[in-house]
């Protein structure tokens, strides 16, 4: 898979775009996408330091991947710019782990000394966590969205989210308890209130974005999805089940006791439950990407920004592509990792002289093989998000066009609004 990297005749013509027309006067906007270069090198280098800086690395690592994605995104030729820093989400992170993971982690521990960990009340304690969890996600989605618009110029103009967190978190959390008591059925409802709360709180400069979408046209394209996932989840959990089922009853011995596995079987078990997954996960992209593109055609014919209307020409093969390239393109990375991990690991074992792998260790060792491939899943995704990100990008139209002139005029001057320790909760930094 080879991109063409340099702008082509057209793209080069954008970027002499002129300066904005005077007030009172609509200026077309033109979207275009010139792919980021050095995206594998910069994802190889930032897994490999992240793991000699034990994770630290990974905030100033997703930083100068979100620089390059948006400014390969054009409008009008002038690139988007990303103003975040590493040590913002540093700072989040620290602020999450301090805030809110290091009390939950010691009222968890409290809460089972005091009442006892097999206790119905324990159990209930850990039912308002779990919830508590679920809308802490929430505000974490929103937030995390404001910061990357914050954190987003064009022409110096800043986007934004003008809304509150807490009202999109609480929206969140009771539609999400609708999807089991439905089957799954209240998703496309769900999608396009959510998607509503966004984009009518999002600005650009003093502009507001407004969504018009309805769920119903949606329904179509859903209950096939949702009948193919179904057989699909039956499938896959039937032979889970079945195979681990016969590998437990393979070891009943004559008095009806149950012998310890067979560590090669148990190998074979683990190597067929992961192949089974990845298998599953093409399946799902395959069955999922006609009903995405709809629902992402849907969403963009309904949204609209003062005299800007949008329009996206994905389609369910071009999301299928997509998705199943960037699926492999992430199991090559983690195969490359982990069969150069294996080459070391056997080499460090011959030179020492240790000898043939006792097999009574066999699972463990695949267990450990599988734990590093999916560890390593991550190492190619700037690679995978770009290409996910352009393909989006060149399929979205935009018709009519803004008063430029006087969105610059109202736009807040930068560096007027705080970004002390209170706005670290906007971070997305996990």
């Amino acid at each position: 898979m080879t991109s063409n990297l340099e702008p082509s005749p057209s793209l080069a013509a954008l970027d002499t775009a002129t300066a904005p027309p005077p007030s009172g006067q609509l200026e077309p906007v033109r979207l275009s996408w010139l792919h980021p270069i050095g995206l594998t090198e910069l994802s190889v280098y930032n897994f490999v330091v992240r793991i000699l800086t034990l994770g630290i690395y990974h905030f100033w690592g997703k930083t100068e991947v979100r620089r390059r994605i948006w400014s390969a995104t054009r409008l009008n030729g002038e690139p988007l710019e990303y103003t975040g820093t590493g040590a913002e989400l540093f700072k989040g992170f620290l602020v999450i782990f301090g805030v809110i993971v290091v009390p939950t982690m010691i009222v968890t521990l409290g809460a089972a000394v005091l009442l006892g960990p097999q206790s119905a009340a324990f159990r209930g304690f850990q039912v308002l966590l779990y919830a508590g969890f679920l809308f802490l996600t929430g505000i974490a989605i929103y937030r995390a969205q404001r910061f990357r618009l914050s954190r987003t110029r064009w022409r110096g103009i800043r986007a934004g989210l003008a809304g509150s967190s807490l009202a999109y978190g609480w929206t969140h959390f009771w539609t999400l308890l609708t999807l089991p008591l439905t089957l799954g059925w209240s998703a496309p409802w769900r999608s396009t209130k959510l998607q509503r709360i966004i984009t009518n709180d999002m600005r650009f400069g003093t502009r507001a974005f407004t969504f018009s979408a309805s769920s119903k046209p949606l329904y179509l394209t859903f209950a096939v999805y949702w009948l193919l996932m179904t057989l699909l989840a039956v499938l896959v959990t039937s032979v889970i089940v079945g195979s681990t089922t016969a590998l437990v009853l393979g070891g009943q011995q004559a008095d009806g006791k149950f012998a310890p596995p067979d560590p090669g079987k148990m190998a074979a078990l683990i190597v067929i439950v992961y192949g089974l997954l990845f298998l599953a996960g093409l399946v799902y992209m395959m069955l999922s990407a006609w009903y995405r593109a709809t629902m992402t055609r849907h969403f963009a014919a309904h949204t609209h920004l003062d005299g800007l209307a949008f329009e996206s020409r994905v389609t369910g093969r071009g999301l299928l592509w997509i998705s199943v390239s960037n699926y492999l393109i992430l199991v090559l990375g983690a195969t490359i990792v982990t069969l150069l991990l294996t080459a070391l690991a056997l080499l460090a074992w011959q030179s020492f002289g240790t000898g043939m792998v006792d097999p009574r260790r066999s699972a463990a060792i695949v267990t450990g093989l599988g734990f590093v491939f999916l560890l390593s899943m991550g190492m190619l995704l700037p690679v995978t998000q770009a290409r996910t990100t352009g393909y989006m990008m060149r399929n979205l139209v935009l018709a009519g066009g803004l008063d430029m002139a006087s969105i610059a005029a109202g736009a807040e001057p930068a560096g007027t609004r705080g970004e002390g320790l209170a706005q670290a909760f906007d971070i997305d930094a996990l």
